[in-house]
């Protein structure tokens, strides 16, 4: 005779837990590490291409992980390459996201460079991290002075080093912007088109 084995009720669960959230965020990783790889003998039009790529993903990556983490993110671009930062709640002031190796500092490769267009216009940028303006001995803003509710984040502090670029929280992107990459002199470009809502395209009617 057998005996019917009685089963746990199981609760509904609604939402995402955070084991599932992690998960996602790994395969996020894998995939981008599969685009993250040393560059093949493609020639100069195959670096291109594969550099736009690898910023695409890793600005989609980004800005999901700002969204899950609920925090302020950002990318200051340079000729010779991009940083990703992060918005520091206590210290009012941006600084490089740490202990990440897929949003570290990356300088893509030679000879491409950057351009910047924020609005149809040119943006200067600067040719790398070299050039950037050094840091005030006391940059550190106390909350009488900032509120960031009320004030924009790039204009906390006109001294310290800021992004071009805002990947919030709320899953939109400020300003709108194009980026590419090309080889100074050459018909050789990429590229990259940031919406205000969070999209990242390669091509103006992509959907």
């Amino acid at each position: 005779m057998h005996r019917r084995r009685t089963l746990p009720n199981r609760q509904t669960i609604t939402g995402f837990t955070l084991i599932e959230i992690l998960v996602v965020i790994v395969i996020i990783s894998i995939s981008v590490g599969l685009v993250v790889v040393n560059f093949s003998s493609g020639g100069a039009p195959k670096k291109a291409e594969e550099e736009i790529v690898r910023l695409q993903q890793l600005l989609r990556m980004a800005h999901q992980q700002s969204v899950i983490r609920a925090e302020e993110y950002g990318v200051r671009f340079y000729k010779t390459g991009y940083r990703f930062m992060k918005y520091d709640e206590l210290s009012k002031q941006w600084a490089d996201i740490a202990n990440d190796r897929l949003l570290r500092s990356r300088i893509i490769a030679e000879p491409l460079e950057i351009d910047l267009y924020i609005e149809q216009l040119s943006v200067d940028i600067p040719q790398s991290t070299d050039d950037d303006p050094e840091p005030p001995e006391d940059t550190q803003l106390s909350d009488a002075n900032i509120n960031t509710q009320t004030t924009p984040l790039n204009t906390v502090d006109s001294k310290q080093i800021k992004p071009q670029i805002f990947l919030l929280s709320s899953a939109e992107l400020t300003p709108a912007f194009e980026l590419r990459i090309r080889i100074p002199g050459s018909e050789i470009e990429e590229q990259l088109l940031g919406l205000p809502q969070g999209e990242y395209t390669r091509e103006a009617n992509e959907e």
